[in-house]
């Protein structure tokens, strides 16, 4: 596990990372009072790495409420009667924590969460299911094993 911003920047060989840009003190704060309780290391990051896009088209970006997933049209496509007349019925999905905010994708049908009532770990949110799973036991430990290319 990663506890420590220097121990992830350490693994950066490839300078996956330097395509972020840093969110401001303000912008941070506000996010912090929006979203009371979420990882303080996410919170670091964004403010002394940043959100954006990586070198590898990772996107980690400001928090958002992950029950917008919903209206996403792979969501729908997945929970469509079309597509369970094709494919059969799907086993009954996970519940979207109401707390739950998307702060990371890579283009794919899966939403990385934070869940402040479930403590600091990741989540895997996929529309398929939906599915709500842990990716990984902190922010820091996440980005190492998912967003930074070859450490997973």
């Amino acid at each position: 596990m990663i506890n420590e911003l220097s121990q992830l920047l350490a693994l950066d060989r490839k300078n996956e990372l330097s395509s972020l840009q840093p969110v401001s003190h303000r912008d941070v704060m506000t996010i912090a009072e929006l979203y009371p309780n979420i990882s303080e290391q996410y919170l670091e990051f964004i403010r002394k790495i940043g959100t954006g896009s990586t070198t590898r088209e990772f996107n980690i970006y400001e928090p958002e409420p992950a029950c917008l997933v919903e209206q996403h049209p792979s969501f729908r496509l997945y929970q469509s009667d079309a597509y369970q007349s094709v494919y059969g019925r799907r086993p009954e999905g996970d519940a979207i924590p109401a707390d739950a905010v998307a702060i990371g994708d890579s283009g794919a049908t899966w939403r990385y969460c934070l869940c402040p009532e479930l403590g600091e770990a990741v989540f895997c949110l996929d529309m398929a299911g939906p599915t709500f799973e842990t990716e990984a036991e902190n922010f820091f430990s996440f980005v190492a094993q998912t967003v930074m290319l070859g450490r997973k």
